[in-house]
């Protein structure tokens, strides 16, 4: 395979018609440019200068190959300029993939000023409460909640968002307000259906063996029920933030769960091999200070 500095140093020394006067140039040592001209010549079994002890000739065959040779390396240097403005001002495609509640929660409130920031960043965005294969669903960027299995990803944490007990003031008006977790048997518990790891509350006090009567496969079903009085439920803080806020969900034994624990960690996944884009830095960069993790 032809190397591009052979390339080069070809070009060098067919505009300078003198390996010397190349060598001065490109600050290239003679020998360098001498052997990468032999490389060429036996690569293309054709004889690209004509020498003598006083004078360099390119042959007819040498300058109809520095034609192609041009336009190569000019083509390189387009493709380096291209790249090299996408990141000064990113350009292209971004899919962003996150669990339904974190993208309507965290991102979905960002993304307008994001595409103000760079409107010439088109947004693609996929929702999955499980997780996804990121070759296989076409994703630059995921966002997942909790632990990070696969070895093969690079990671970048975005932050702690901690896990808290909540219910409605209505649930507790009517069933009471539990004093310690031993007490949450007596209460009607809400908790994933399709996700058993997710009813893993973390609770400090041991043996605490809990039983859901109320089960869904999302997250923001769960939060809905607890909303409307249904019962008690473990939910990260960035998805009820607001709800805390305004007092339609209030904390139940605020220090009943260990912190931090393994559902805790929010981190941006993209693949190794990939070099990372200009515009995945940037959203990153964009949304780090600007997600409401924890109080």
């Amino acid at each position: 395979m032809i190397k591009t500095e052979d390339l080069m140093a070809f070009l060098a020394v067919a505009e300078s018609e003198s390996f010397s006067k190349a060598s001065v140039k490109e600050g290239i040592q003679i020998a360098t440019l001498s052997r990468a001209i032999a490389r060429l010549e036996k690569q293309l079994d054709t004889t690209l200068f004509n020498r003598t002890t006083r004078k360099l000739v390119m042959t007819e065959e040498g300058a109809v190959f520095k034609g192609y040779v041009q336009k190569a390396l000019n083509t390189l240097e387009l493709g380096q300029q291209h790249l090299l403005s996408h990141q000064t001002e990113p350009v292209g495609k971004l899919r962003i993939d996150a669990a339904f509640a974190f993208m309507i929660h965290q991102l979905g409130p960002l993304l307008p000023e994001f595409r103000t920031c760079y409107p010439k960043v088109e947004l693609e965005l996929t929702t999955n409460d499980t997780v996804v294969d990121l070759l296989d669903n076409k994703v630059d960027v995921a966002i997942r909640i909790g632990d990070l299995k696969d070895s093969t990803l690079h990671s970048r944490v975005l932050g702690q968002s901690p896990l808290v007990l909540v219910a409605s003031p209505d649930y507790l008006q009517v069933n009471g307000t539990p004093t310690h977790s031993q007490q949450l048997s007596e209460h009607t518990l809400i908790g994933f259906s399709h996700a058993s790891h997710l009813n893993n509350w973390y609770l400090k006090e041991p043996n605490n063996v809990l039983n859901f009567e109320l089960k869904a496969s999302s997250g923001e079903v769960i939060k809905q029920l607890c909303v409307n009085g249904m019962g008690i439920t473990t939910l990260s803080y960035y998805m009820i933030h607001k709800e805390l806020a305004d007092g339609t969900l209030v904390e139940v034994l605020p220090n009943a769960i260990h912190h931090p624990n393994r559902r805790e960690s929010i981190q941006a996944v993209y693949y190794k091999q990939s070099a990372l884009a200009s515009r995945i830095s940037l959203f990153l960069d964009f949304i780090q200070d600007k997600l409401i993790l924890e109080p």
